[in-house]
């Protein structure tokens, strides 16, 4: 979908979808201007993949123009771009995360991102507080970048899963991560059920009491959580712990998060290697058991929305191709009136032709006819007129007879005149 018009069509398609799919359309940063507008305008859409875009740092600027003005997107996915390749782009999807208090699940996978990026990254969760899902997997944030987000977790109570597969940050930092995944998990659930068993055995004591609660961060002044500051839960003899099957019966996963409260404070108060690697093995456990029942509930989630979906998707290609046809269709009708209007005008002209025609072969005879009289009357003209050059010739001839004649006459007459002067002179002579 490199084509801008392709994209314009697609995205006036599903203005009013809750799910907005371009994945892997090739639609670039020329193409991320036109989405942030349609996200600007945009009050439906809440889910937003964009993956596999080449998405890059001026991309990711008119991506958070878009985020920054929306009110209504939960999850944006944008792996297998190259937003960390410039870290501008980081630092302004970062800013605009910051305030943002919508978005619940970022996927940011294969990004090229760096430790300058992590350091945006880690100075955005310090202040956010409606992400609860990131995965950062398969980027270059190295060491530095792991410390960075590390710190910004630290002052985050909301986080509850975050991914850092390949990203080489380190296994101590890894851990410290799980650790600060499992306080907000724990926080949760407390936050969720403060009544329940678990939350009130946690609330009890107080050296547990108060590991769900994140650092205050700098800039944030002293809040917490409203559930940990405004109200305490009730002590433990008000309700005391039920034992037996109906213990089993009541317990929860939120009971579970509350008893990995209480495992990881006995993590840190033993003293001796051994007993803190225990006590870390019974956790990790605990979490991977409850982690994977995410996963087979998120993959299920997953599965469901893959077949929303596709028929979603099925239903678009549905309505376009109606759209399609029903447009080819009035193209169609359009050619069937133009070609019986033309084949009016077809035979409006082949009867003028036909006439024309007509008109034409008359005067053709017409001219044949003239051709032959005037052939005619050439010849009789031809005729007439060498006739006239014979009598021309014979009167010529007799012309020069009679020319001749006359000079002999002029001659006769001389010589007449000239006896006669003779005669007289003689007479004259004689009469004197």
């Amino acid at each position: 979908m490199n084509n801008i018009p392709a994209l314009l069509n697609h995205l006036d398609a599903n203005r009013e979808s809750p799910t907005l799919s371009l994945a892997y359309a090739s639609i670039s940063d020329e193409g991320i201007v036109e989405v942030s507008k349609f996200l600007r305008d945009n009050p439906f859409v809440k889910y937003l993949d964009l993956r596999g875009n080449n998405i890059q740092a001026k991309g990711a600027m008119a991506l958070a123009n878009g985020i920054k003005i929306n009110r209504s997107l939960r999850s944006l996915n944008l792996k297998w771009n190259a937003i960390g390749k410039d870290p501008s782009g980081m630092q302004a999807l970062c800013d605009v995360l910051k305030s943002n208090l919508t978005i619940g699940h970022v996927d940011l996978r294969n990004n090229r991102i760096n430790n300058v990026g992590a350091k945006y990254l880690g100075e955005m969760l310090t202040a956010n507080t409606t992400i609860t899902h990131l995965d950062l997997s398969w980027n270059d944030l190295g060491a530095d970048g792991g410390l960075a987000l590390l710190e910004g977790l630290k002052h985050n109570s909301t986080v509850l899963d975050c991914q850092l597969s390949g990203s080489k940050v380190g296994e101590e930092t890894m851990h410290e991560v799980a650790f600060l995944l499992r306080r907000n998990k724990a926080s949760a659930a407390y936050k969720a059920s403060p009544n329940s068993t678990g939350a009130q055995m946690a609330a009890a004591d107080p050296k547990t009491a108060a590991l769900g609660k994140a650092v205050s961060a700098p800039g944030r002044g002293n809040q917490a959580p409203a559930a940990e500051t405004e109200e305490e839960a009730p002590p433990a003899e008000e309700q005391p712990l039920k034992k037996g099957p109906q213990a089993k019966a009541n317990w929860t996963p939120k009971d579970s998060s509350t008893l990995m409260l209480r495992l990881m404070m006995k993590e840190r108060e033993q003293v001796l290697p051994e007993d803190k690697l225990f006590y870390q093995q019974i956790a990790e456990h605990i979490d991977k058991l409850l982690l994977e029942t995410s996963k087979h509930k998120q993959g299920r989630v997953d599965g469901e929305e893959r077949e929303k979906l596709s028929t979603t998707g099925f239903l678009e290609r549905e309505q376009r191709y109606i759209k399609e046809i029903r447009q080819a269709e009035e193209a169609l009708q359009r050619v069937i009136s133009e070609k019986e209007f033309s084949q009016k005008e077809l035979a409006a002209k082949t009867v003028s032709l036909n006439q024309l025609n007509d008109q034409s072969t008359s005067e053709v005879r017409e001219s044949v006819v003239s051709q032959e009289k005037s052939a005619a009357e050439e010849q009789q003209l031809r005729k007439e007129l060498r006739e006239l050059q014979v009598e021309k010739k014979t009167l010529q001839d007799k012309l020069a007879l009679n020319v001749k004649d006359l000079e002999l006459l002029e001659q006769e007459n001389e010589r007449l005149r000239q006896h006669v002067k003779s005669f007289q002179r003689d007479v004259n002579e004689i009469l004197a």
